[in-house]
């Protein structure tokens, strides 16, 4: 048998490694959290921190929130309780800022953003992912070690659900870490939008969300979510973090 010629042996090792490490990476990920989409009971408390800034010419502010909720999730459904305390607490913010808008107010800031969709997206964050996954294009998939552990990332690009006319340009990724079980470790999503309104207003939005995955039975949750943005346009500015943390209670 005829050997096969150096340089079209080097041509097919390129190829091989250029190829994705599973037949479907998108298909298998997808397969796997709808396995992990089970309605396991989940006892647990979620906390945010949040810190926002804005500034508009010569005036500038800026926000706090930190408060916590006690969350229930299972076959009959999700609950959330507000402690009292905090209830308690929000009112007095909420009275203090009717005599001065700016006076701080970081619990019921904080439970602002403590509501269901904000909530379940962490106690059953495999359908949250499998939304984004929804309309993904599979880009490449890495071996990337994740906090020292052996596991590959996937690449995906994230069409716009819609066309905006006053969007000139879209740039959005997601990565998803898998450990060696094809388990999600964590994802980091980005996204990037410019575009002119009015003709003469142009205006910038980016957004980066990072997620730390666990699995509690047959349902995956996100231990930790941070989100950052910055927007700008119009003369206006503006930035927040917000960081939301799940610790299981049993």
């Amino acid at each position: 048998m005829q050997a096969m010629p150096k340089t079209a042996l080097v041509f097919a090792s390129a190829l091989l490694l250029a190829m994705p490490l599973h037949a479907n990476p998108l298909q298998e990920l997808r397969d796997t959290l709808a396995r992990l989409a089970g309605h396991t009971p989940l006892k647990a408390s979620v906390q945010l921190k949040s810190e926002s800034r804005s500034s508009d010419g010569d005036d500038s502010e800026a926000s706090t929130g930190l408060a916590s909720v006690q969350l229930e999730d299972g076959t009959q459904g999700l609950r959330l309780i507000y402690p009292q305390a905090a209830l308690s607490r929000a009112a007095q913010e909420d009275a203090a800022r009717a005599a001065n808008p700016k006076a701080p107010a970081p619990t019921a800031t904080g439970l602002r953003g403590l509501g269901f969709s904000d909530v379940s997206e962490l106690s059953r964050a495999a359908e949250s992912l499998q939304r984004d996954l929804a309309r993904a294009v599979f880009m490449a998939e890495r071996q990337e070690p994740w906090q020292g552990r052996p596991a590959r990332a996937l690449v995906f690009d994230l069409p716009p659900a819609r066309k905006d006319k006053h969007v000139k340009k879209h740039e959005s990724t997601l990565e998803v870490w898998l450990g060696a079980d094809g388990v999600p470790l964590a994802s980091r999503k980005r996204q990037r939008v410019e575009g002119r309104a009015f003709v003469v207003v142009s205006f910038e939005w980016e957004n980066t969300e990072e997620q730390v995955f666990a699995v509690i039975g047959e349902r995956m949750v996100a231990t930790r979510r941070i989100g950052t943005n910055r927007a700008s346009g119009g003369g206006q500015k503006g930035s927040d973090r917000v960081e939301y943390t799940l610790q299981p209670q049993s």
